[in-house]
């Protein structure tokens, strides 16, 4: 295993998304969107899926003026990049809050929640991942 950490990008999915991002701009966004509801439908979504839906709303909530301080430096030059086409993405951030909290569901249903459970550390990962939601609701 890769990287593995609390925080939205001390793993290698979410990094790996950021950097997919970066370079491809919103059409990576729709894909780990896609990717979720795929996910949701057939009543699993892998963890790199997660990682990767993790990672799109902390971009998102940066671009809506709601920025985690502890990842903004990693994140700034991918949301001046591309902020303004991902904000344009129809149902971006009601579809983002859907997954965000497929990942959440259960460990029947999400391998993140499954893994984080595993470790002993499903109460701190999800507080983390119920902020973030916050901040992007309130974006």
């Amino acid at each position: 295993m890769g990287a593995w950490g609390l925080g939205s990008f001390e793993n290698d999915d979410s990094m790996d998304w950021l950097i997919e991002f970066s370079e491809n701009g919103p059409a990576v966004a729709v894909d780990i969107l896609d990717a979720t509801d795929e996910g949701i439908a057939d009543g699993y979504i892998e963890s790199d899926v997660g990682g990767g839906v993790v990672a799109l709303a902390e971009v998102l909530a940066a671009s809506n003026g709601k920025p985690n301080p502890a990842v903004v430096d990693k994140i700034t030059t991918a949301v001046d990049q591309h902020k303004t086409a991902l904000l344009a993405i129809d149902a971006v951030q009601t579809r983002t809050v859907t997954a965000l909290d497929a990942i959440l569901a259960s460990p029947e249903t999400s391998e993140l929640y499954d893994l984080w459970h595993e470790a002993g550390e499903f109460d701190a990962w999800s507080a983390q991942v119920r902020e973030l939601k916050s901040r992007l609701v309130a974006g």
